[in-house]
């Protein structure tokens, strides 16, 4: 009898270490930088969960609004989802880093809705995150060590790439177009909060403006870098 669980190799990279790979960007590829199928379904189904068990609840309840005692079930399925994960993945020996944050960030916004007793507290650390990772973005072009530069530049030992003008110049759009990425989150998603009472509308614009939208952009990031880097070789 053998043992099917098998670790996550050791050179696998997601997100934007990913543009530091010299390996053409399949769609095979193009899974495994956002986190692979199972990072795909941890960053979908918790939020996905959320917003159709309020919406069950809603319904059930109006014209009464959803109050603090039925707000439990709807936070704790998704917390219990995300626990799972983590659990799945331990068991399996992968790294269980992205599921563990995604667990805690899931804790932090089931525990923010019932202290409040609002539903749409469930969105508020989304807001910080996105307003932190634009911020960090933007900085670093301000001051001339654009992110993607510099996290490409460290991967691949490339001390460098700020003596290469063009990929310079790449790196800073492409961190700017990353400070959009957040932007565009942030520019949607704060409106509907402060309308109040747009918890399902704000559940499918996170679902919406999350995966699908870091793709476009990881894609665009990576492809950039890559052909560059390339050229740079060359």
């Amino acid at each position: 009898m053998t043992d099917d669980r098998r670790p996550e190799p050791q050179d696998a990279r997601s997100g934007l270490a990913r543009a530091a790979d010299d390996r053409p960007l399949t769609a095979k590829g193009l899974v495994d930088a956002i986190g692979g199928p199972l990072g795909i379904v941890e960053s979908v189904l918790p939020p996905l969960v959320f917003v159709v068990y309020y919406q069950v609840v809603a319904i059930r309840s109006a014209p009464t609004p959803v109050d603090r005692p039925a707000l439990i079930p709807i936070v704790v399925a998704p917390l219990v989802l995300s626990a799972l994960f983590v659990l799945y993945r331990l068991l399996r020996r992968q790294r269980p880093g992205g599921a563990i944050s995604g667990a805690v960030l899931v804790g932090v916004s089931a525990a923010l809705v019932l202290v409040t007793g609002d539903a749409n507290a469930n969105y508020l650390p989304g807001f910080f995150i996105n307003g932190a990772y634009g911020v960090a973005f933007l900085v670093s072009v301000l001051v001339g060590r654009p992110l993607v530069g510099v996290v490409t530049g460290l991967l691949t030992s490339d001390a460098g790439w700020r003596g290469d003008r063009a990929l310079r110049r790449a790196a800073t759009w492409l961190s700017l177009l990353w400070v959009l990425l957040f932007a565009v989150r942030l520019a949607v998603e704060v409106p509907l909060f402060l309308a109040g009472d747009k918890v399902v509308e704000l559940g499918i614009a996170r679902i919406v403006l999350g995966l699908p939208l870091y793709s476009i952009v990881l894609v665009v990031t990576v492809l950039v870098v890559q052909a560059l880097r390339r050229r740079r070789a060359a």
